[in-house]
């Protein structure tokens, strides 16, 4: 995963090199209350040290890509080294409106930041890959990768919008409890992606744990 100083300016904010100002002020925004100290998603994910250095960048990021003449000597510097191929896009042709409405965004901005940090510390700890290793995944064993990485039930229902009741009741398989058929099926994999795991597989092995 790019740590926030290897990023580009709109890898930081993600958007796309096309993207218009009133994108750029959007996702601005959308970082700021991802990594503000209030924020229940990345509270418990990230240290005071290292939301307060993504800040930093984001503030940098923003102050130049708001700015058409920082901005055009950025994607000048980005050209130079070959991280912006020559003709991407002209000075003055950038999307004048959104891509899509308000009412119609989904928050990737934040969401996608969270789940990058998590699919990092999965792919890094022993603990969660011999655990991801079984043919048959237990509640038990999804509550206990959640727990190594240190997210709360709180934020998963956050990130999901799913009840906590239903995700209590993944967790310690009341089926009587959890929603029947597809439904559980798709919880379990809201679940599983939230927290950085492949959402087929976990919701396939835990099926199988439920059938079996």
């Amino acid at each position: 995963m790019k740590r926030p100083a290897e990023k580009t300016f709109y890898d930081v904010l993600g958007i796309e090199f096309d993207a218009s100002s009133d994108e750029i002020k959007r996702a601005f925004k959308e970082n700021h209350q991802l990594y503000d100290e209030d924020s229940l998603v990345s509270y418990s994910l990230f240290s005071k040290e290292e939301r307060e250095a993504i800040l930093a960048r984001v503030n940098e990021a923003y102050s130049t890509l708001i700015d058409e003449k920082k901005r055009s000597r950025y994607d000048q510097s980005l050209m130079e080294t070959g991280v912006l191929k020559e003709g991407t896009k002209s000075q003055n042709g950038r999307r004048a409106t959104p891509l899509l409405p308000d009412s119609e965004r989904p928050r990737n901005n934040t969401i996608l930041a969270i789940r990058d940090e998590l699919k990092a510390r999965v792919s890094s700890s022993a603990v969660i890959q011999e655990i991801l290793g079984h043919d048959v995944l237990r509640g038990k064993d999804l509550k206990k990768i959640r727990e190594e990485l240190g997210v709360s039930l709180e934020i998963v229902t956050e990130m999901t919008k799913i009840r906590s009741i239903f995700l209590h009741a993944i967790e310690e398989d009341q089926y009587e409890k959890a929603p029947s058929g597809t439904f559980l099926k798709s919880y379990v994999k809201a679940y599983a992606q939230s927290i950085g795991l492949d959402a087929a597989s976990v919701a396939g092995c835990y099926l199988k744990g439920m059938n079996g």
